[in-house]
């Protein structure tokens, strides 16, 4: 026989485990949540900063190709520091400052960038690529005719790039390309 009585009316003692059961429960399942958003936004990040780098590495290609075709047409125009044959010259490409100066980096032209017959983005001026050449001297063979030699160098952006008044990156991409091409 049981030594417990029960009145009439009266309710067995609860000790309250199913409460605490699904306080626990809820707090797991809000921070399973919280990782996956924060799981999904990373992961957009990562991908925007993908996309944007490879259309500023596409940009940087235009801006090669375009300078590379100008050199190959014998536009002397686009020709900066002729370097001595001894190697001995300064590299313009190195100094960020030239590449503000519409003197020795070219700006590809809008609409080499921004076909008409494309759905992306147009680029802005800002954002615009530009590349720089230089003659560069290559040690010739014994016996072989001397060529011209020159370093192409090219710098692309994204739609999204933007710099402050020192020309340092704000935000978007920027991508540096170069080639050594001889004629």
């Amino acid at each position: 026989m049981s030594l417990v009585k029960t009145c009439k009316g009266a309710r067995p003692r609860q000790r309250g485990v199913v409460l605490v059961m699904s306080l626990i429960l809820l707090v797991i399942v809000s921070l399973v949540g919280a990782m996956a958003i924060r799981s999904a936004i990373s992961g957009e990040q990562v991908s925007k900063s993908l996309r944007s780098n490879a259309m500023a590495s596409q940009t940087a290609e235009t801006a090669l190709r375009y300078c590379e075709d100008q050199v190959l047409r014998g536009t002397s125009a686009v020709i900066v520091n002729p370097l001595p044959v001894s190697g001995g010259g300064a590299e313009l490409w190195k100094t960020r400052s030239n590449w503000a100066s519409s003197a020795k980096a070219i700006r590809v032209p809008a609409e080499v960038v921004n076909s008409s017959q494309s759905a992306a983005r147009k680029l802005g001026t800002a954002q615009l690529p530009r590349c720089m050449v230089e003659q560069y001297p290559l040690l010739s063979v014994a016996g072989a005719l001397p060529r011209q030699s020159y370093l192409v160098t090219a710098v692309g952006y994204s739609a999204d790039y933007s710099e402050n008044a020192a020309g340092v990156r704000q935000s978007g991409s920027e991508v540096w390309l170069q080639s050594v091409l001889r004629r």
